[in-house]
Parts: C-alpha cells; sequence; structure tokens
C-alpha cells in the first residue's frame, strides 16, 4: 500500500528514528491510492496470466474501480537473468537471514556460504537476525566481511542457545531425581501420589517456559519487523533457518516413568480419593505428551496477514539435530511436530515455501530458481474516510484461493507499536561514528526505573574491534548507571594504528532486556 508518508521504524531491536514534527502533520494526509498485493493459487501452484479484467474487488461490500494492474514476478537467482540482459549492475535487494539455531554444523556452515557466494550480490542489503541477536550489514561492509561476521555470531549464539537447553535439561534432572528419592523414604502410595502431581506440574511449568521462549514466535518483534519491512522499497526475501528445539522427555522405558504408571495402576483399586488421584496423573502425562506433539498457539493468521502486507516472499528451511545424553530417565525430544505446517502455510501466502532438509545449500539452490508470481490491484476508495474491510473475488475461477491483506488500509501495525512502546520502550543507539580515535554514540529510550535519588536506567555496553585481517583487537562490555533519558558515550581508541576497523557496538537494556547492535566500518588515518 502506497502512503503519502513512511514512518521509519525498527526492526525487532533495530534503531528507530525520530520522527519530525513535520511529518506528524504529513501522517494526517490521506491516502489516495491503495495498492493490494494478491497472491493466486489452484491447487497449490502460482496462477498466471490473469488480468484486471478477472478480478472484482470491493470495500464494505460497496465495489471499486481497479485504476491499476501489475503483474509482478521475482526470483532470488537474477544474476543469470542479468548476464543475459548484458546487465552488469544489478538492482539493489534487501535481505533478511533469520536464524533460530542451537549448532552452527557443517551443513548450516555451507548454506550460509552458498548464499553469500550465490545469491546476494555486492549492493543488496542483508538484516541478519540470530536468536536474540540482530545485525545489519549493509552494503558499507565488504562481502567477505559480512559472510566472517554472520560466521561468528552465529558461532556465539549457537553455543549460548545450547547452553540454555541443557539448563532445562539440568533442571527437569534435579526436580526428577528429588521427586524419586521422596517417592523411596515414602511407603504409602496415597502419600506421595501428590508429590507426584506436583513434579508433574512443574514440569509443564518448565516446558511452557521453553515454549514461550523457543517456539511461539514474539509477536511484539514480529511487529516492529513487519513495520521495517513495510517501509522498505527494494524487492525483499526473508529466509528462516530453523533447527527444530529438543526438549527434555521422559523416557517410557525409563525407571521413572514406569514408576508412576504402576502408581497409577496401585491408585486405581484403592480408596475412591486415591482413584481421583490416579486420574490427574493420566491426565497429566496425556497432556504431556501432547504438548511436546503440536505447536499449539501458534500465531499462523497473524503472521502471514503481516507479510502479505508488507509484500515480502518468506522461505524456511527447517533442519533436524541429533542430541544424545546419558540419562536414565530423560531423554532430547524433537518437540512441536506440527511447527512445520505452520510454517507451511505462512511461507505459502507469501509465494515461499518450506523446505525440510540438512542439506541448506542444496535447499538454497532450489528456492533460488523458484519464481514467485503475485498482482497488485491499485484503487481509489470511494469513501477514503471510511477504512473498511476489503473483499477481492475471481468470479471465472472459483477453484482458486486468493492470499491478501483484507485490512489493507488500517495502520494496525503501527498502532500496535505505539501501545507496546508506551508499555515497554525499545532502546535506540544511534550516532555511532569515530572522530579521530574516539568512537562516539547517542544511547537513549531506555526504561527508567525508581524515584528520587534511586531513579535511573541500566545499560550495558559492548564494544568488539577487528582490523582488516579480520584479527580481534578489543573486546570488552561495561555496565553504565545513567539518571538521563539520553547518554551520550564517547570511548577512545588511541592504541588504533592508521587503518581499516571494523567497530561492532551491542547496548543491552538491564531493566527490560532489550538489546540493540551496530556496526561501523572506518578508516583511522
Amino acid at each position: 500500500m502506497k502512503k503519502i508518508v513512511f514512518i521509519i521504524m525498527s526492526v525487532f531491536l533495530l534503531l528507530p528514528q525520530a520522527v519530525e514534527p513535520q511529518d506528524v502533520l504529513k501522517e494526517k494526509v490521506e491516502v489516495v491510492n491503495i495498492e493490494v498485493p494478491v497472491r493466486v493459487f489452484r491447487e497449490g501452484v502460482p496462477v498466471d496470466g490473469l488480468s484486471k479484467e478477472d478480478f472484482r474487488l470491493s470495500e464494505d461490500k460497496e465495489p471499486q474501480t481497479l485504476n491499476g494492474f501489475y503483474v509482478r514476478k521475482k526470483k532470488m537467482n537474477v544474476r543469470t537473468i542479468n548476464l543475459q540482459a548484458g546487465s552488469t549492475a544489478p538492482p539493489s535487494r534487501y535481505f533478511v537471514l533469520v536464524f533460530r539455531v542451537f549448532e552452527y554444523n557443517e551443513q548450516l556452515e555451507k548454506g550460509v556460504h552458498y548464499f553469500f557466494d550465490h545469491i546476494l550480490n555486492k549492493n543488496d542489503k542483508l538484516l541478519v537476525l540470530v536468536n536474540d541477536r540482530t545485525l545489519l550489514l549493509n552494503q558499507d561492509v565488504w562481502q567477505v566481511k559480512r559472510r566472517e561476521i554472520l560466521d561468528q555470531i552465529l558461532k556465539q549464539e549457537a553455543l549460548k542457545s545450547r547452553q540454555k537447553l541443557e539448563q532445562f535439561f539440568l533442571a527437569v534432572q534435579k526436580d526428577l531425581d528429588q521427586t524419586r528419592l521422596r517417592m523411596l523414604l515414602e511407603r504409602d502410595a496415597s502419600f506421595f501420589a501428590p508429590r507426584i502431581i506436583d513434579f508433574l506440574n512443574r514440569y509443564l511449568r518448565i516446558w511452557n517456559e521453553f515454549k514461550t521462549k523457543y517456539l511461539i514466535p514474539d509477536l511484539d518483534k514480529f511487529y516492529n519487523f513487519a513495520r521495517h519491512l513495510e517501509n522498505v522499497r527494494e524487492e525483499k526475501w526473508v529466509l528462516t533457518f530453523y533447527q527444530i528445539e529438543m526438549f527434555p522427555n521422559m523416557k517410557i522405558s525409563g525407571r521413572i516413568h514406569q514408576q508412576i504408571v504402576q502408581l497409577i495402576s496401585d491408585l486405581q483399586v484403592a480408596r475412591s480419593e486415591d482413584a481421583l488421584h490416579a486420574r490427574i496423573i493420566e491426565q497429566l502425562l496425556e497432556r504431556i505428551d501432547r504438548e511436546l506433539n503440536a505447536a499449539d498457539s501458534f500465531p499462523v493468521e497473524e503472521i502471514s496477514k503481516m507479510l502479505v502486507k508488507v509484500d515480502t516472499t518468506y522461505h524456511c528451511f527447517i533442519m533436524g539435530v541429533r542430541r544424545e545424553v546419558l540419562s536414565e530417565d530423560l531423554a532430547f525430544k524433537q518437540v512441536a511436530s506440527d511447527i512445520e505446517n505452520s510454517l507451511r502455510a505462512i511461507t505459502k501466502r507469501s509465494g515461499g515455501e518450506v523446505i525440510f532438509s540438512g542439506n541448506i545449500g542444496s535447499a538454497l539452490h532450489t528456492v533460488e530458481e523458484k519464481e514467485d508470481i503475485y498482482y497488485v490491484l491499485t484503487y481509489e476508495p470511494s469513501r477514503p474516510e471510511r477504512k473498511g474491510k476489503v473483499k477481492i473475488e475471481l468470479p471465472g475461477n472459483p477453484d482458486c484461493r486468493l492470499f491478501y491483506d483484507d485490512n489493507i488500509r488500517a495502520d494496525y501495525i503501527g498502532e500496535y507499536l505505539q501501545k507496546k512502546r508506551e508499555q515497554d520502550p525499545l532502546v535506540i543507539l544511534e550516532g555511532l561514528k569515530l572522530k579521530g580515535r574516539t568512537l562516539a554514540m547517542k544511547i537513549s529510550n531506555f526504561k527508567i526505573a525508581g524515584s528520587g535519588r534511586e531513579r535511573g536506567g541500566r545499560l550495558s555496553v559492548a564494544i568488539r574491534i577487528r582490523d582488516d585481517q579480520n584479527r580481534q583487537l578489543y573486546d570488552q562490555d561495561r555496565a553504565f548507571a545513567a539518571q538521563e533519558s539520553q547518554m551520550d558515550l564517547d570511548v577512545d581508541f588511541a592504541f588504533l594504528k592508521p587503518g581499516r576497523y571494523m567497530f561492532l557496538v551491542e547496548v543491552h537494556d538491564l531493566l527490560t532486556g532489550k538489546t540493540i547492535m551496530d556496526v561501523l566500518q572506518a578508516d583511522v588515518e
């Protein structure tokens, strides 16, 4: 949808820009022409060859006149097309790489290198999201450097994620050991039945914490992501690399599981209140089994709708990872098997697809040749003051499925973000530059808590410096207490010799957990 003014927002944890007073006034100007991207499928295959006359568009059941119609086709492998056309400078594209990984193995590394060697052009923009970290690697960073930086971040974040996964395992194992000890000390089944119920409930709480953190997308971050993409004018591609998370699951053959099953059997022939405990334990076991094999609460509709609204193509690569553990009672289990179906529904609506493969290089080769075909309908609302629901139909093709944003005129992304900003601010890092040998930056929008002398914010600032040979020269972080809503920070690096350097700065708001990162490539003379 084209608007008179575009408001630059942050993507996940990226830098939001200040809105000038004149922009606030422009924001009130009414949209005069609406663009609606529409994808059409027949039996799962994109439909080509449609014309403007094939479509009917209405708003709040009132027919609208189409004043524009475009067919858009794109695919990631543009190098062959450019060579055939004799072009040497393909237009800039905008790529987003999203990684949810806990092991940076050889196959994933080969896939990353394939992307840089065969898909990404030098003038393409690149945004990288690795677990909870965000990094913008644009054209001002050398192509080789972009790959090296991503390699390093993937290794670091995979290690952190794996360590957190092990913490979940240890928490379940410790609770399990304590529960089993109590069962050995107590003879009467009716006495330790409540303890088993407590243990299973605690297990579910740990599972829900894991699921919320690793399996269900954070809608707050996704809304920021969507707003950022909405304002990007280049051709957009989002590639997600998703390793299926594993959670410690009780082995059916394990001693604790067998004891619980035996306990159920013993309670069922005892007193009525014991039989009730048996039913509760059975229900908890069934719930655990059900939840570890389903991705409930996955926001398919919301995410699909936003991807269509921001006019991007989304591909997803799912990888399985084996992990062994020495435990009599627990084993790592791949969880949320239905997540593949959820992601498949999301990608299909944006013109992409899901590929389940450990060979990421081969999977990327498959999708880079896939052509995304869709239509853009434009109309001028007959009632500009009303932002109604849009409905698009293909009267002559009733067997087709259409995907589009039926609420295209509403700024529901902006409304959601404004509400969340009022509740929980996003830290801002701006003005990153090198003055001589002094690195300068401005940090703002962090949370201020407390009152009186105790009022203030708490920040952690990490700075890493690498030279043009990729050698790390500096890697330190420091905590700051900030009394004001903005902090100007200057750090002197007198030891730097003349040459080109890469500065990576990461700011962490300790009160909200929000993090922002930026990269500067600069010369010291």
